[in-house]
C-alpha cells in the first residue's frame, strides 16, 4: 500500500532540508493561498488538500532539490514531471 500523499510531501520536506516555515515560503511565492498553519495541517495529514495544492507544494520541493544538484523527487498529483 502506497504512502499517503500527506507523509510522501513531509517526508521530502525533511529530505529537502526545510523547515515548515521555508516550505510555507516557497509555496506562497508560487502562489500557494493556504497560511502556514494549514500548510503544517496538511502535512501532518490532519486536513486534505486539492491536487492543485499538491502540485504547488511538490514544485517548491522539487525546486528545492534541484537546487541542491538533485532531480523532481516528489511526485505531481497528476503524476507528471
Amino acid at each position: 500500500m502506497p504512502d499517503p500523499p500527506a507523509d510522501v510531501l513531509d517526508r521530502q520536506r525533511r529530505l529537502a532540508g526545510l523547515s515548515h516555515g521555508e516550505l510555507w515560503v516557497r509555496y506562497f511565492g508560487l502562489g500557494g493561498m493556504h497560511s502556514d498553519g494549514e500548510l503544517r495541517a496538511i502535512l501532518s495529514g490532519t486536513a486534505g488538500t486539492s491536487a492543485h495544492d499538491h502540485d504547488v507544494i511538490a514544485r517548491a520541493l522539487n525546486e528545492r532539490f534541484v537546487e541542491l544538484g538533485g532531480n523532481h523527487l516528489v511526485p505531481y498529483a497528476g503524476g507528471g514531471p
